[in-house]
C-alpha cells in the first residue's frame, strides 16, 4: 500500500483507548475521545480486549460519534481504527461507516484482513522486528506499522522492555512503511522521538489518565512537533 494513503490526515498523536483507564479518570472512552480530538489527536484506535463483539460495536459507534462532534465544522479527516474486531469492522462498513483495522502479530493476518474488508480501509500492524517488517513490506496491504515499546509501559502487562528512542530510529528507517511509535510515551518524552523518522506518536495511559485529556493531546502535539528534527536541530 502506497504511503499517500494517508494523506489528508494528522497522524502526529495516535490515541489508543482504554476503557478501565478512561472510567477510573471518572469519563467514558467516548467523552475521553471527543476532548483528545478537540485538543489535536488526528487518529483514534478502539481497543478493548475485555468486552464482547455486542458491546465493542456499541463501544465504536460511540467513538466514531465522538469524532463526529469533535470535527463538526472542520475539514479535519480522523480514522477510526478498530483493535483486531475484523467481523465488527465489516459490520460497520456495510452500514457505511468508514473504519479501518489494526492488527498484532499474533491477530488476524494481514491478507486475510484485506480479504474480509477489501482494499478501503487502512490497515495498521504491530511489529518490533526487521523480519516482521521484512514480511509486511511482502506481503503489502499495509499502510502504517506502529513501533514499540519505545519505553517501559504498564499498559499492557505482557509488554517486553522499552527499546529506546535510538533502537527505535533504526527500526523505523529499516521499516520501509509509515510508522508511529508506542509504549510509555508522554508529554515530558515526546521529545526525544524527534528527528526519528516517525509519522507520529501512539499514546494511551497520557491521555485516558490525564485530568483533561484535551489539554494532554496539545500537549503531547507541542512536544512531539511535527517530528521532523531532533531537539536542538535548526530548520
Amino acid at each position: 500500500m502506497s504511503g499517500d494513503r494517508l494523506a489528508g490526515i494528522d497522524t502526529r498523536l495516535y490515541l489508543v483507548t482504554d476503557t478501565a483507564q478512561c472510567a477510573g479518570a471518572g469519563r467514558t472512552v467516548a467523552e475521553t475521545v471527543r476532548a483528545a480530538v478537540t485538543g489535536g489527536a488526528g487518529v483514534v484506535q478502539v481497543r478493548d480486549k475485555d468486552i464482547d463483539d455486542a458491546e465493542f460495536l456499541v463501544l465504536t459507534r460511540e467513538v466514531i460519534t465522538a469524532v463526529t462532534e469533535a470535527t463538526a465544522g472542520t475539514d479535519r479527516r480522523v480514522p477510526v481504527f478498530l483493535n483486531d474486531r475484523v467481523a465488527v469492522a465489516r459490520r460497520l462498513l456495510d452500514e457505511g461507516s468508514d473504519v479501518h483495522i489494526h492488527v498484532g502479530q499474533t491477530d488476524t493476518p494481514v491478507a486475510e484482513v484485506r480479504d474480509l474488508l477489501g482494499d478501503g480501509p487502512l490497515v495498521g500492524l504491530s511489529a518490533a522486528e526487521p523480519e516482521e517488517f521484512a514480511t509486511a513490506q511482502e506481503t503489502g496491504g499495509v499502510d502504517l506499522v506502529g513501533i514499540g515499546p519505545v519505553f517501559d509501559t504498564t499498559t499492557k502487562t505482557d509488554a517486553p522492555a522499552g527499546i529506546g528512542p535510538d533502537r527505535l530510529g533504526e527500526l523505523t528507517a529499516s521499516a520501509g512503511i509509515p510508522a508511529v511509535a508506542i509504549g510509555g510515551i508522554d508529554a515530558e518524552r515526546a521529545h526525544e522521538l524527534r528527528g526519528r523518522g516517525l509519522v507520529g506518536i501512539c499514546v494511551v495511559s497520557a491521555i485516558c489518565r490525564a485530568e483533561d485529556p484535551e489539554q494532554a493531546a496539545a500537549d503531547l502535539l507541542d512536544a512531539f512537533g511535527d517530528g521532523t528534527r531532533k531537539d536542538g536541530e535548526q530548520a
